[in-house]
């Protein structure tokens, strides 16, 4: 079946938002992680799940969209679009979430723990110091929150820890720690909305 008139504007308007996205995320706009977390995080944080469950599926797509920001000068749209980099970076990040785990005790699925979509990963648009982050400081954010709250974000931003590491190293509850990032990273979301405009 033909798509319609309307069909085709809606996905030829789509593509050309995604193409000035992808423009922009090559550019370091302080802006364009956020979108591109609002454009393809639902896919990621999908497939993590699939891949890896509930449990883990909020690290690993944390970690694609902090290595996809950290790495973006070797994003090239010419030789795909930026959707389908964040898918390939998205297995690698779940071919390492299954390496930990095989590495690890067997922890049995929980069915109690549903499947939720993760807060945007604010803290990769301060590239953790990453100077293309023009004008949002991220460290000087967290050095506003208090304790264990930025204890728990440094540990995640900078030395790159899972949520059950944190859990771990700090001895709070898992859940603890997940609602503390969630939290932190809704004020980054409203930071980077402020400072550019969330598209």
């Amino acid at each position: 079946m033909e798509p319609s008139a309307d069909q085709r504007e809606a996905a030829d308007g789509r593509a050309a938002r995604d193409h000035r996205l992808e423009r922009d995320f090559c550019a370091g706009h302080d802006d364009a992680l956020a979108r591109a977390y609002e454009r393809w995080g639902t896919l990621v944080h999908g497939l993590a799940v699939r891949a890896v469950g509930p449990s883990d599926a909020d690290d690993v797509t944390q970690q694609v969209f902090i290595s996809a920001w950290q790495a973006r000068d070797r994003f090239d749209p010419a030789r795909g679009p930026l959707g389908a980099w964040l898918v390939g970076i998205t297995r690698h990040r779940v071919a390492d979430a299954l390496r930990r785990r095989a590495a690890r005790p067997e922890q049995p699925f929980d069915p109690a723990d549903p499947p939720s979509p993760p807060g945007p990963p604010g803290g990769a648009a301060g590239g953790a110091g990453d100077d293309a982050a023009q004008h949002i400081d991220l460290r000087d954010e967290v050095s506003r929150l208090g304790d264990p709250q930025r204890r728990i974000v440094e540990l995640a931003f900078w030395e790159d820890l899972t949520h059950a590491q944190i859990s771990e190293r700090t001895g709070l509850p898992l859940g603890t720690v997940k609602s503390h990032l969630r939290r932190t990273f809704v004020r980054l979301r409203a930071r980077l909305g402020g400072a550019g405009g969330v598209a």
